[in-house]
């Protein structure tokens, strides 16, 4: 083998470290499979209860993943880079295209993503209470969007709550289920509500379960959330809430110096 363990490493890390080296430097591309642990163990002088636990630290950090009966594949981890200034500016709510660094084609509804789409008038409870300076027992319309890569990959998903007064018997309060969708701030100018301000607090963060089997995340891989709250002058009037998974996902910032 010509990457011998340094002193002191264990052998497990040892496994982790060299299988790591090589998804990093190409020899395993993307959604290739990794030797079968028969193999790994003629490369080296370990035995299987070794082996399984250097793959079980890769699959931990997210970069592999196992199938039965076919093995151990590398984890497609693409990044996609969402601009900040015109997430906050026309609001989306929904995968932007990429920049052109990451290497991936222009995605929407006609080209690799779908969509799933579900709304309910909900009780605030004390967080979104809080954060539209409610009573917790009032009602806010909840409208959320999941979005899938090639029909059965979940990468982002997102929520917006809207306090069901300002939109009961208007169009928003049978929200739609056509996407792209048009920005937050302009659904809200249709019912006589104009942003003045939008609030966005990014978080690095491990899954919680129901987001883990919600947007499918391997273990060990962390989610990139964010909330936006809308304001109209002085008042919250529409609170999002979005989580993606962390190693698909870039924010960026673009700005034009005077």
């Amino acid at each position: 083998m010509s990457n011998p363990r340094p002193r002191g490493l264990p052998k497990y890390l040892h496994v982790a470290d060299y299988l790591r080296a090589q998804i990093d430097d190409g020899t395993y591309l993307p959604g290739e499979r990794l030797p079968t642990e028969p193999e790994l163990m003629d490369t080296f002088p370990y035995d299987r209860a070794t082996i399984r636990r250097g793959l079980a630290v890769l699959r931990n950090e997210g970069l592999i993943t196992s199938e039965q009966g076919r093995g151990v594949f590398v984890r497609d981890a693409t990044k996609t880079r969402y601009d900040l200034m015109s997430m906050l500016i026309t609001d989306p709510s929904h995968p932007a295209k990429p920049d052109a660094a990451y290497h991936q084609p222009p995605r929407g509804p006609d080209d690799g993503i779908s969509v799933e789409h579900s709304y309910e008038v909900i009780a605030a409870g004390e967080k979104l209470g809080e954060a539209f300076d409610l009573d917790p027992r009032s009602e806010p319309l909840s409208t959320t969007f999941t979005f899938f890569i090639s029909g059965d990959t979940a990468e982002y998903r997102t929520t917006a709550y809207i306090p069901y007064p300002l939109v009961v018997d208007t169009p928003l309060a049978t929200p739609t289920e056509d996407w792209p969708q048009p920005p937050i701030k302009d659904l809200l100018a249709t019912v006589g509500v104009k942003v003045t301000t939008v609030a966005m607090d990014i978080e690095s963060r491990m899954p919680t379960p129901q987001e883990t089997f919600d947007l499918q995340i391997p273990d060990g891989t962390p989610v990139l959330s964010d909330r936006r709250r809308f304001l109209a002058d002085d008042r919250v009037v529409c609170v999002t809430d979005s989580v993606g998974v962390a190693d698909r996902i870039v924010y960026g910032l673009d700005l034009k110096l005077q």
